[in-house]
């Protein structure tokens, strides 16, 4: 069977799992947009534009220093609440997506749980390659710390794989602690798995295909460390509790399976929800549909668990 044969296959079979009241995220997608061939990072970045509406912005923009000198943009949602917050890293596959993409998002998650939420505008590869990306995090967690004596640092795909590599590397610099991570479908591990090759190569929202090229982009021709590729870390200990939650439709699944077991097997506190006949991010491309609106609630019960100090849950 030819690789294209292979992947239309596993695309027929992946919509067969899908929960039907979550077909409508399908002709949301990038890979339902782009055209068959090689991916390059401006062919897919040109495809998402046309996907992705202007968001207003809603948020207070501060900017602080880096090491060289530039500006870090941080979009901070606000509320009166001093003794938590939430940094939120978002996604997009380390070369796509922008912090004020998620003005909506993190507009009703400080909504929903009273809580600032400050978004951090990390730079993007291929042009910023790791550690780039994952160091404007740490400069962004390091002003949090400072500001709020808790901190839960949550992030959704590559957003979710920078959260879990910034508490890596915070616990290894003794840098500011992190209160609790709460990690949506996260992106963890550059290694291809066996299981994504014969289950979940093409399936729906992010594939391989887009994968290939994001891990790619971030790592810029260099191997992964922990740091870039969480899944990697051989010690997980003095973690901080963690949420995971992804789709068995994802295509990250195995690999945030794989890492709840190893945070577990460490000694950190873990919860895992995988949802069934769920893709990645459907709550946020149909978020009106009744299952969204159940995962969400659930997650910010579990973040609001993390913020008080509880177990994850």
């Amino acid at each position: 069977m030819s690789a294209a044969a292979a992947n239309a296959a596993t695309h027929a079979a992946v919509l067969e799992r899908l929960d039907p009241a979550l077909t409508g995220v399908v002709p949301l997608t990038l890979p339902a947009a782009l055209p068959a061939g090689p991916l390059t990072v401006e062919l897919v970045r040109r495809v998402d534009a046309s996907l992705v509406s202007e968001p207003v912005e809603t948020a207070r923009v501060v900017r602080i220093g880096r090491t060289d000198g530039s500006a870090l943009e941080l979009r901070l949602h606000e509320t009166e609440r001093a003794d938590a917050a939430i940094l939120w890293i978002h996604g997009g596959g380390m070369f796509l997506g922008s912090a004020r993409q998620d003005d909506a998002l993190c507009r009703s998650l400080s909504s929903a749980l009273g809580t600032t939420v400050v978004a951090v505008d990390y730079r993007l590869a291929p042009e910023h390659p790791h550690p780039a990306p994952l160091e404007d995090c740490y400069t962004a967690l390091v002003w949090l710390a400072h500001r709020y004596p808790r901190v839960v640092v949550a992030g959704g795909s590559a957003g979710g794989g920078l959260a879990a590599g910034l508490a890596l590397l915070a616990r290894d610099r003794s840098g500011p602690a992190i209160a609790g991570l709460h990690l949506s479908y996260p992106m963890l591990d550059d290694r291809e798995s066996p299981m994504i090759t014969s289950e979940l190569a093409d399936t729906v929202v992010w594939n391989a295909r887009l994968d290939a090229l994001a891990w790619e982009a971030y790592l810029g021709g260099s191997p992964a460390d922990q740091y870039a590729a969480p899944g990697r870390a051989a010690d997980l200990s003095g973690l901080p509790p963690t949420v995971i939650d992804a789709g068995d439709l994802d295509l990250f699944v195995h690999e945030d399976v794989a890492f709840a077991a190893a945070l577990e097997a460490a000694g950190v506190d873990v919860t895992l929800t995988v949802e069934t006949g769920a893709p990645h991010c459907f709550e946020f491309i149909l978020p009106d549909a009744d299952r969204s609106r159940a995962t969400l609630e659930r997650k910010h019960a579990a973040l609001a668990g993390l913020l008080d100090g509880g177990a994850a849950r």
